[in-house]
């Protein structure tokens, strides 16, 4: 029987897509009356659900260290495999599942050693590909392509496909095999939920058999009650991380080319470069939910332009969801269902020219705009979940899990 949940990641508050599910997943649980710990790998000063065992591990983010911190630390978190490995010894039962989010930025590899002895009873999360690529993408940055080698082989370990340098890379690798070794081979876990059925391919190149893993589409919530009358408006909006896999560089040189006006919603490393870019967007840095949604009420257009195979997009479907039709990048998992459903269109964002004869093209089709702002907020739940469906498939698989741990 279910007993408790302890939920593992890196932040303790919603800073980005992985995150904010988190935050849903934990308040699921408890509406639902089950026992819930949160160990976060942060300081947790913003969280205060006082009905949830919350064990901070007071860790900072790699890119919030010293090069010599985050070369070291970043490799082996010792307070998180201490702190975690006692919380275990002195809690587990029979009934606890463990289910692991993120552990690239702050609980690092050693979190696995941490969680060895109950890994029949653990779940890990698929939001990206950190359990299985060393740059946690399948993405050659370099190239600029998909990568189709198997990790750590040798063609791995010769490709320079790091964005910041082969260096950096090495140090992937490195953190990748003490992962795996940690984890008796990186695959000793009880299930891998993935978040598209497209992930698979990319997993078991990894090393992952086709029984351990399970496809949960994440849930998604409308950021506006009443269609957003997209047909309306005027401008592209990007919601997201400002940095070079999401291409928010390319969404800035497309506008500009286009002639028509983007706002930016988030922060990143490349906010700079997109200045550049495009001296006249508008950047409205990180936003709550209610300033997304202000931000999304007055676009015509969302635009997804990841340069890697995103695995979800939960901006473009929050977008679709309200009524605000989404040009996507033709990489993305949920390329192909969106152009097919009739919720946007889907198109290669590095070919500029063409990304940006798109937008001009949506600009001046009123028709069209609007035929996929209703189908999108019509019919978007074919390609998500509700936060309840989620949580109740994903304790689903808790079940099912204890249960082949029992067995």
């Amino acid at each position: 029987m279910l007993r408790r949940v302890v939920v593992l990641h890196d932040y303790s508050e919603a800073l980005g897509g992985a995150s904010h599910l988190v935050q849903v997943l934990i308040g699921e649980l408890r509406r639902r009356g089950l026992a819930t710990t949160f160990i976060s790998g942060d300081a947790g000063s913003r969280f205060d659900r006082a009905d949830v065992e919350f064990l901070p591990l007071h860790g900072k983010a790699l890119l919030e260290r010293s090069k010599l911190g985050a070369l070291t630390c970043g490799l082996y978190n010792h307070r998180a495999f201490v702190r975690t490995r006692e919380w275990i010894a002195n809690n587990d039962t029979p009934g606890t599942i463990y289910h692991l989010h993120g552990w690239s930025k702050i609980l690092t590899p050693a979190i696995f050693a941490a969680l060895r002895q109950v890994s029949g009873r653990l779940i890990l999360h698929g939001h990206d590909y950190f359990n299985g690529c060393p740059n946690g993408a399948f993405f050659d940055y370099v190239r600029e392509q998909d990568c189709a080698v198997k990790p750590l082989g040798a063609a791995c370990l010769k490709s320079r496909c790091d964005k910041a340098s082969h260096a950096q890379k090495l140090w992937r690798v490195g953190r990748e095999s003490l992962r795996r070794g940690l984890q008796h081979g990186g695959t000793n876990a009880a299930r891998l939920l993935m978040i598209h059925p497209g992930q698979e391919a990319q997993f078991r190149r990894s090393g992952w058999n086709s029984g351990r893993l399970r496809t949960v589409r994440n849930p998604v919530s409308p950021l506006s009650v009443d269609r957003i009358k997209a047909e309306a408006n005027r401008g592209i909006v990007f919601i997201g991380r400002i940095s070079t896999e999401k291409g928010a560089d390319l969404a800035a040189a497309a506008a500009r080319r286009s002639g028509l006006p983007i706002t930016f919603v988030g922060d990143g490393s490349e906010v700079d470069l997109v200045r550049r870019r495009n001296p006249g967007a508008q950047f409205l840095g990180r936003q709550d939910r209610s300033g997304v949604a202000k931000a999304l009420s007055s676009a015509r257009v969302a635009v997804m332009p990841s340069r890697w195979s995103e695995p979800f997009g939960l901006v473009a479907l929050e977008a679709v969801a309200s009524g605000v039709p989404v040009v996507v990048s033709h990489r993305a998992l949920v390329a192909e269902e969106i152009s097919a459903a009739g919720f946007g269109l889907a198109v290669n964002t590095s070919d500029l020219d063409g990304f940006a004869g798109l937008l001009a093209e949506l600009d001046r089709d009123d028709r069209a705009v609007e035929a996929m702002s209703r189908a999108g907020q019509v019919g978007y739940r074919l390609l998500c979940n509700s936060e309840e469906s989620w949580a109740d498939e994903v304790i689903s698989q808790y079940r099912q899990v204890l249960a082949q741990a029992t067995c």
